[in-house]
């Protein structure tokens, strides 16, 4: 049974991860309400910064992609030297023993009988 060598998983290209540590002078990105913290959301100020974010994503999204593609060539193409290599090995061997066949001449061996 073969096992998986590689994960693909579609991501969420448009949404914001929360960022990393506080900027100076915040309290680190959190808000108090009723006693709780609660994360301060990060927004998008405009639809271009949407649109960018978005593309950034997808792009690498696609280099994820085409790497997992290239490593799976390269899988399919080691797995097709192996079978060439083995392929060459038998060829020979058939060649060899159909030179021994050739000269092999069956009115001059005697065949003994079983009895």
């Amino acid at each position: 049974m073969p096992f998986n060598q590689r994960t693909v998983e579609p991501r969420r290209v448009s949404r914001l991860a929360a960022r990393g540590g506080p900027a100076p002078g915040e309290d680190g990105g959190f808000v108090v309400v009723d006693g709780r913290r609660y994360r301060r959301p990060v927004l998008f100020s405009s639809l271009d910064e949407v649109s960018c974010h978005t593309m950034i994503n997808l792009i690498h999204q696609l280099s994820d992609l085409s790497r997992h593609a290239g490593d799976m060539f390269l899988d399919i193409e080691m797995e097709v030297c192996v079978v060439l290599q083995r392929s060459r090995k038998i060829h020979g061997r058939l060649e060899a023993l159909h030179d021994e066949v050739s000269k092999f001449e069956p009115k001059k061996v005697k065949i003994r009988k079983f009895t």
